[in-house]
């Protein structure tokens, strides 16, 4: 955080928290955005609304008090995922972002996520403009540690969705762990406070409460989908689960 950075954030529940932690701090600083960008929500027209960042470029509105402002407010800029996402696209400003903050199913210990399926291999999440925000300069993993009793870091995940060396940093409820190729991060917080460990370490903890690795899907030789990168190669290949 740091006078006219830039950030991406979600509608999710922890997305909106993560705002709104972000606003006080950034209040407490004296910090402004140069832009934010949306899905846009109430949470970042209030940045917009209190001089906290000069600009909005919002791909989608999710609430609203989005939808209000898009129409009335000329900062709170309409933009196609289609050009300012696309990865072939001259607009394309995914790499200008300093931070951005998502979810995922799994992630394993190698850094590699999921947003496709989730342990039981089912096919529930197309992937939207997720991998995109991969390019930003710090992208962050906001996950629970487990769902349902069912771990979210694993050894391996069921679906390759975005590659590890483009995955930063993942903030559990149990712990951060920063990926180790990210050394500068790792250095920026040595001597914090902050709950810093390994990923292995969070895995670890976590099977433990839940009594165990679950047991892997049982899958047909059947695919079902194929999962590809922004350029077009494809990263790894769906298949019909065994009910």
């Amino acid at each position: 955080m740091r006078e006219g950075f830039s950030f991406q954030a979600g509608a999710g529940g922890i997305a909106l928290a993560f705002v709104q932690f972000l606003k006080q701090m950034m209040l407490d600083a004296g910090v402004k955005a140069r832009f934010v960008r949306g899905g846009s929500t109430e949470h970042l027209v209030q940045l917009l609304e209190e001089g906290l960042t000069d600009y909005i470029l919002d791909g989608q509105t999710f609430d609203l008090a989005g939808v209000a402002s898009i129409a009335s407010d000329p900062r709170h800029v309409s933009t196609s995922p289609f050009t300012s996402y696309n990865y072939h696209g001259k607009g394309n400003f995914a790499t200008m972002v300093d931070v951005s903050v998502l979810g995922a199913t799994e992630v394993d210990l190698d850094f590699n996520a999921n947003v496709n399926t989730h342990s039981d291999g089912v096919l529930l999440h197309g992937i939207g403009g997720w991998q995109n925000c991969l390019f930003a300069g710090c992208s962050v993993l906001a996950v629970p540690s487990f769902r349902d009793r069912i771990p979210v870091i694993v050894d391996e995940v069921t679906t390759l969705s975005g590659p590890s060396d483009l995955i930063d940093v993942v903030v559990t409820e149990r712990g951060i762990a920063i990926n180790p190729r990210r050394e500068d991060l790792i250095d920026k917080v040595k001597g914090s406070e902050l709950p810093i460990r390994t990923i292995g370490e969070l895995k670890d903890e976590v099977e433990a409460i839940v009594g165990g690795k679950p047991e892997p899907p049982a899958l047909l030789d059947r695919p079902v989908a194929v999962v590809k990168w922004v350029d077009g190669t494809v990263l790894d290949t769906i298949w019909q689960v065994d009910c």
